[in-house]
């Protein structure tokens, strides 16, 4: 394995801290760039309003690949939709133009499940299941919109420059501890996790990830998902789909319970990616079942 300069933006965030720390396990040196400093720093910090090409470009002269994370993470309520988007947007682009103009080898970009529309209001049907990265792109909320345009202005960025883009979507992304006291509680008798029917993945397989796209490059951009092999649902996932979108695509009969529907084999192919933690599995080892369904 070559030793690479990589560049985390939002590398103090809560996911991209950990993707700071994977990587720098991995033997690769490290900066993060953010406009809030990190609690505890194991890479060089550099502060950067990135919105701004002034302040990003010196931090990425020199820097074999990016790993961008430093976008506003999913809809708030204490910020607009517009503002979430021109922000996102902004940002996205700048971090792009810039890698290829400075002709970096790799970027990883970070966008979400939220493109297929199953989050928002209301949540959209799915139009294929399982399913894979060639499921059409319906955001319904500003975020899932900006990562959208992202996407698009990333798949030009490599076709015009030849820069090598992995775009990263992502369900929900937990670290959970079985340890803390009331998580039983957390999991019996809740609902089914949001519009994503509980589909997730493990803080430690997303961030392992990262490293893996940039130790094994591909020409273009691709898209890819990730996901634990089990979601976290107290409701069998295929009757779940069912009763929220009875007009929209429909798991297979014989679906396994809990199997999460997101299709992870292209990530497989490509780098060798496979989840290695399954929240669900710990779950029945801690407590000694499923989860409890929730109440009528």
């Amino acid at each position: 394995m070559n030793k690479l300069r990589v560049a985390v933006t939002g590398g103090s965030g809560r996911i991209g801290t950990r993707v700071v720390r994977r990587l720098w396990e991995s033997g690769h040196d490290v900066i993060n760039i953010d406009r809030r400093a990190p609690q505890n720093a194991i890479a060089k910090f550099c502060y950067a309003d990135i919105r701004q090409r002034s302040q990003l470009q010196p931090l990425l002269e020199g820097v074999d690949a990016v790993c961008h994370l430093a976008e506003i993470p999913t809809n708030s309520q204490m910020i607009p939709p517009d503002e979430v988007y021109i922000h996102n947007t902004t940002v996205g682009a700048t971090v792009l133009q810039t890698a290829s103009d400075l002709k970096i080898k790799r970027l990883i970009y970070t966008s979400t499940c939220q493109v297929y529309g199953m989050w928002g209001e209301p949540p959209l049907a799915l139009k294929q299941l399982p399913m894979d990265e060639t499921h059409p792109l319906q955001p319904n909320n500003s975020y899932g919109c900006g990562k959208v345009a992202n996407e698009f202005f990333a798949h030009m960025i490599a076709r015009t420059s030849g820069l090598s883009v992995a775009i990263f979507r992502f369900p929900m992304v937990l670290n959970f501890d079985f340890e803390t006291p009331g998580c039983e509680k957390w999991f019996d008798y809740s609902q089914q996790f949001g519009d994503g029917f509980g589909t997730h993945v493990h803080t430690d397989d997303a961030t392992r990830a990262y490293a893996l796209a940039l130790e094994h490059p591909r020409p273009g951009c691709e898209a890819y998902h990730f996901s634990a092999e089990e979601a976290l649902c107290t409701l069998p996932i295929r009757e779940s789909v069912q009763r929220r979108h009875p007009d929209g695509a429909q798991l297979p009969a014989d679906w396994p319970k809990t199997k999460s529907f997101i299709d992870c084999s292209k990530a497989k192919a490509h780098f060798n990616w496979v989840p290695e933690k399954n929240l669900m599995q710990q779950f029945r080892e801690k407590f000694g079942r499923d989860p409890h369904p929730p109440k009528a």
